[in-house]
């Protein structure tokens, strides 16, 4: 027991819990590996995650929290649960930690803070506690990986990752895909090197595109297809198309193995051209099983893209979106309304944009206000302004109107040009692309065709850009939180079913 680790998830504000936590899993892959007993806690699907927790850390090395903000008010009370009923050292990391190390590391309840990449710092966390080694440091400090060398993700340590694998997708592609799906994500490089002025990654120094070789990808994909059985693959990299060469390396290695999947991936919209994703490439890349992209475009008006330093144009983000269509790849595509510095006709120029690029058949979107995520160029200047402030520690960060403020992808704030335009704009336009729910995943005819209803009128709002007197929108919601109680019973009384 000495040697047993657990690792936490907390559960977050929105209850979203349809992906499994990969960064969970990739920690524990590098302790598992090292000989640690390893125990993931999901809080979502625990009855009473704290009882969960105080019991499974009895004679435990050490517990480790990843940490979103939107998790904050449940991280909180579950560090503070282990301090005050336990002798283990707790451990926090993920990207509110990378933002803000210096406030987490004078929070009570904190050890031990990780910032950036998690696996070798919390091998050496766990190494000196096991062989008594004091630990000088309380914050261990960002630090580049490389992801040749990192262990196998071993899926099998999230003991619901069935749970996972079966769970909903509302992407699009879900309708041109067999089902039942099976899927799970997967991480082959990190890194973006994009200068975008409301990205993370810019502020956490996580530009340096570093990346796992080809051949290393097809291994860990060939056996995680073939051990669970897996029918489609999600690749969460932030910019999975830097190296082309690799790429294409990658899809003839799935042709060749003959794993018969779709899988989809993130991609800049320039990348559209002759010596990257040209005819060819991508008439590879869909034979491989690519089913869909997701393209940041973020706006339809030049002077916002400027705004955002995008480097990219609404011309090069058509020619994407057309060429996705012509080679039957979902280009879903994502926008932000409401940048600091937009007027209302920026605002309005993306509506007209996204509703131009419906004439792609395939053409979806997600679409949302502006999230001033901390610490990026724009919310630094928001907070310079006096538009925003910044919590002064982790308690702080527990508030749900903070969090809302931060983080909620549909929310009217101060510094917005029109918020409750935007907010309409950004809730109907994601009604008409189904992101929500689509109508593959509901089970009758009658909620079906009441969706269809739905999507239709939010359509014909859409294209007058009429958003007022939103009686549709308040029937809509009722709609839809019918739908995920009986999409949460489901999947608990599956979770139940597993522990029986």
């Amino acid at each position: 027991m000495a040697d047993k680790i657990v690792l936490i998830r907390p559960k977050n504000v929105y209850n979203y819990n349809n992906y499994p936590p990969l960064n969970l899993i990739l920690l524990g892959s590098k302790l598992h590996a090292a000989g640690f007993e390893i125990k993931i806690i999901n809080s979502a699907f625990e009855q009473d995650h704290l009882v969960t927790i105080k019991k499974e850390l009895e004679g435990a090395l050490m517990a480790a929290v990843a940490i979103l903000t939107s998790e904050a008010p449940d991280a909180y009370e579950t560090i503070k649960f282990i301090k005050e009923n336990t002798n283990v050292p707790v451990v926090v990391g993920g990207w509110h930690c990378t933002l803000f190390p210096e406030q987490m590391a004078k929070c009570e309840y904190v050890d031990y803070v990780i910032a950036g990449e998690g696996e070798d710092h919390i091998l050496e966390i766990a190494t000196a506690l096991k062989e008594g080694r004091k630990i000088e440091k309380k914050i261990f400090p960002k630090q580049i990986l490389d992801m040749e060398k990192l262990p196998f993700p071993d899926y099998s340590l999230e003991e619901h990752i069935e749970t996972f694998i079966n769970s909903y997708l509302t992407d699009k592609l879900s309708e041109f895909v067999p089902q039942p799906m099976r899927w799970l994500p997967y991480e082959s490089s990190r890194g973006c090197p994009s200068k975008c002025t409301f990205c993370i990654n810019v502020v956490a120094d996580n530009r340096r595109y570093r990346k796992k070789s080809a051949a290393k990808v097809l291994a860990e994909i060939e056996q995680i297809v073939k051990k669970y059985r897996l029918t489609h693959l999600k690749i969460l990299d932030d910019n999975f198309f830097v190296d082309c060469d690799r790429v294409r390396a990658i899809c003839a290695g799935i042709i060749k193995l003959g794993l018969n999947i779709t899988w989809d991936g993130e991609c800049r919209v320039d990348y559209f051209n002759e010596t990257m994703l040209n005819d060819d490439t991508l008439a590879l890349a869909r034979e491989s099983g690519l089913i869909q992209l997701t393209l940041g475009i973020e706006s339809g008006s030049p002077h916002t893209l400027k705004l955002m330093k995008k480097g990219i144009t609404p011309q090069q983000a058509e020619h994407a979106v057309k060429k996705c269509d012509e080679h039957g790849i979902i280009p879903r595509s994502s926008f932000i309304l409401e940048i600091p510095g937009e007027k209302l006709g920026d605002i309005k120029q993306t509506v007209a944009f996204i509703n131009k690029l419906r004439r792609y058949p395939l053409f979806t979107c997600g679409v949302g206000t502006f999230r001033p995520y901390p610490k990026c160029e724009l919310t630094q200047q928001l907070l310079k302004e006096g538009y925003l402030t910044e919590p002064k520690d982790f308690k702080e960060w527990t508030s749900r109107a903070v969090i809302d403020m931060y983080t909620a992808s549909e929310y009217v704030r101060p510094w917005q040009v029109n918020g409750k335009f935007s907010e309409s704009a950004a809730y109907y336009l994601n009604m008409e692309s189904e992101s929500r729910v689509g109508n593959h995943q509901l089970d009758n005819g009658r909620d079906r065709l009441i969706n269809t209803l739905f999507i239709k009128i939010a359509g014909l709002r859409n294209h007058f850009m009429f958003y007022k007197i939103p009686i549709d929108k308040l029937l809509f919601k009722k709609f839809l939180t019918a739908f995920y109680r009986k999409r949460a019973a489901k999947e608990q009384k599956t979770v139940q079913g597993e522990k029986k």
